[in-house]
């Protein structure tokens, strides 16, 4: 955790760039065997950071 301010723009992510960088976190997890299963912990993930996506979307994260 850091005590220095918060770069400009840090948290100002299009909703695209924060499912890409969830979608990366759950990748890795998966890569080092936290979780097994990509799809599962992709929509927890998406749904603990109150972003929702259609199914075709979702798809399209995923392939």
């Amino acid at each position: 955790m850091s005590d220095g301010p918060i770069e400009e723009g840090a948290t100002e992510a299009s909703r695209e760039e924060q499912i890409r960088g969830i979608l990366n976190q759950v990748q890795e997890d998966v890569r080092m065997g936290h979780a097994h299963d990509e799809e599962e912990l992709l929509r927890q993930r998406l749904h603990e950071a109150g972003i929702s996506v259609r199914e075709d979307e979702l798809r399209l994260y995923l392939q």
